[in-house]
């Protein structure tokens, strides 16, 4: 029989709770995990998961209350718990973070755009990951409405301070949808499209101004978190043939790679129009660069207990960088070193103990920065007999990464440390 939560539940009550279930359940099993006994709390009280019980939690808070209201329009709700606590309307909220204004303009709630503006919002703050105002997620979403009441109160339509650097029509045009009656009143207010703008349009003629002014646009390059794409990538991306035959014509390169080392008939899929294959075949891809469904990546994910803490450590004393986080506080996210990417997860998706092999160039290097910065060093490098010297670091939940490069002398007497 499930339990009822109590009118203003408290997530960490609900944490002591599942640790004293571990105890309990280690009693019985001392290999139970915590993951476990927060199943059972969740369970408890009528969810499938922690996750949705957080989620619940989350949601029952005034913070949550907040978010809610301005995701879901209701901006008398709003009005009432700002005025009620008027240092609230400087939160963040959802999934990645963004402040209330930026959650209404997505949303297209336009009463709340109304209220928060009325209540002195700036309509030029960006949100902290995409570096992005309220305008660039109305433009993403075709908020048509939206956008132009933020414009109307000082948004500035050519702004391209965004971590895409594809300014707000971009986000209008260069993502999944292209939003056609955004761009055109971004455009007829000033703005002025970009070379990946005008192929996502379709506009042979602005591709064709854009060029003639600077031919070297059509080598241009998106951000990293579009792959560093060129414009004939991403006509082919758009699954545009015009654009991809008029590129060409103005000698864009047909075999030109992207961050990740694809060509444009690389992105070519089953759902590709033929003739841009045939494009790109005839003025000099290799055939064999079409995959019918090419994989792209694989990204190990660890379970950790604490998202907050294993970013800490892998940024800090392993040298990562944090790509991206999800949830507030974050319960998963990305870290990336150069070309590897590690997913984070908290309570979830495999145990402690993986073990993942990176290759470098140099590992008696990352040796002597991992010493000054403190890392848990398991195995110093030592050459192995399958032609690697390799180094051993362990992360807060028993994770490993097998760092190794090229061995540098005979095998060492001595085994890879695989002791717990």
């Amino acid at each position: 029989m499930t339990e009822t939560l109590p009118p203003r539940p408290d997530i960490a009550w609900l944490k002591k709770a599942a640790k004293q279930r571990l105890a309990a359940l280690r009693a019985d099993d001392p290999a139970a995990k915590l993951h476990q006994a927060q199943h059972d709390i969740a369970r408890r009280y009528g969810f499938k998961s922690w996750r949705a019980l957080k989620a619940e939690v989350d949601a029952l808070s005034l913070d949550g209350q907040i978010v809610a209201a301005t995701c879901e329009g209701r901006a008398e709700d709003l009005a009432a718990l700002l005025r009620a606590h008027p240092a609230k309307i400087g939160i963040i909220g959802g999934h990645w973070g963004r402040p209330l204004l930026h959650l209404a303009a997505e949303h297209g709630r336009l009463a709340c755009v109304d209220l928060l503006l009325g209540l002195g919002f700036d309509v030029t703050l960006r949100d902290p990951s995409d570096r992005a105002s309220a305008l660039h997620w109305a433009a993403q979403e075709g908020q048509l409405e939206v956008v132009k009441r933020l414009v109307a109160a000082g948004a500035e339509v050519g702004d391209r301070g965004d971590a895409h650097g594809m300014g707000v029509i971009g986000w209008a045009t260069n993502f999944q949808q292209v939003r056609h009656e955004v761009a055109a009143f971004l455009m007829a207010q000033g703005a002025e499209p970009d070379i990946f703008s005008a192929v996502a349009l379709g506009r042979a003629d602005l591709v064709r101004g854009l060029v003639a002014a600077d031919p070297g646009l059509v080598s241009r390059q998106m951000s990293r978190f579009e792959h560093h794409r060129t414009p004939l990538h991403f006509a082919v991306l758009k699954n545009r043939a015009e654009m991809v035959a008029l590129l060409l014509e103005l000698d864009a390169d047909p075999i030109a790679k992207d961050g990740r080392g694809y060509t444009p008939l690389n992105y070519a899929s089953p759902k590709t129009d033929a003739a841009i294959v045939e494009l790109l075949i005839a003025a000099g891809a290799d055939p064999g660069e079409q995959s019918p469904n090419r994989f792209e990546s694989a990204v190990p994910i660890l379970n950790v207990k604490s998202v907050p803490a294993s970013l800490d450590y892998y940024v800090e004393t392993l040298g990562f960088r944090k790509a991206w986080d999800w949830g507030r506080p974050p319960t998963f996210a990305c870290v990336h070193r150069d070309e590897v990417s590690i997913f984070l997860c908290q309570d979830g998706q495999g145990g402690p103990g993986t073990w993942i092999s990176v290759f470098l160039h140099d590992v008696d290097a990352l040796h002597e920065e991992y010493k000054r910065r403190g890392a848990v060093i398991r195995q110093a490098p030592t050459n192995f007999p399958w032609g690697l010297r390799e180094m051993n670091v362990e992360d807060p939940d028993g994770h490993r990464l097998r760092l190794g490069s090229d061995a540098t002398g005979p095998a060492e007497n001595a085994p890879l440390n695989e002791e717990p």
